[in-house]
């Protein structure tokens, strides 16, 4: 079952910002394979919650500084209604820019979160 998107709502201090090309929610490790004396164990990992989205520059309002983003929140909303909403957002990474078409610029941005809320 595929799941459409209907909006990504990314607000820090108040400024929304909603023009995304796309997302992509991130993988979260659960648990990791250690070396023990005589066989293999499993240590549990702390969550890290985080997503992916590409941008065009010309999108970009003056207001909202996508690249230095600081204790933001995000809201993915779904058209079966159903939401997932990302607490405490941090950029982590802004990948380069690369030209879609003949154009438009455009900048893949990776975003840390500390949780994660499906609703």
């Amino acid at each position: 079952m595929s799941l459409y998107i209907n909006r990504i709502l990314l607000e820090v201090n108040g400024v929304s910002f909603s023009d995304f090309e796309s997302f992509t929610d991130n993988s979260v490790t659960i648990a990791k394979q250690v070396n023990l004396m005589n066989k293999t164990g499993h240590a549990l990992m702390k969550e890290r919650f985080g997503f992916t989205v590409n941008v065009k520059v010309a999108n970009i309002a003056p207001a909202v500084d996508l690249f230095n983003v600081r204790a933001g929140t995000c809201t993915v909303e779904y058209e079966s209604g159903k939401r997932t909403t990302y607490g405490g957002v941090y950029t982590l990474e802004t990948g380069d820019g690369t030209v879609d078409g003949e154009t438009e610029l455009t900048h893949t941005i990776v975003f840390g979160a500390e949780t994660k809320v499906k609703e």
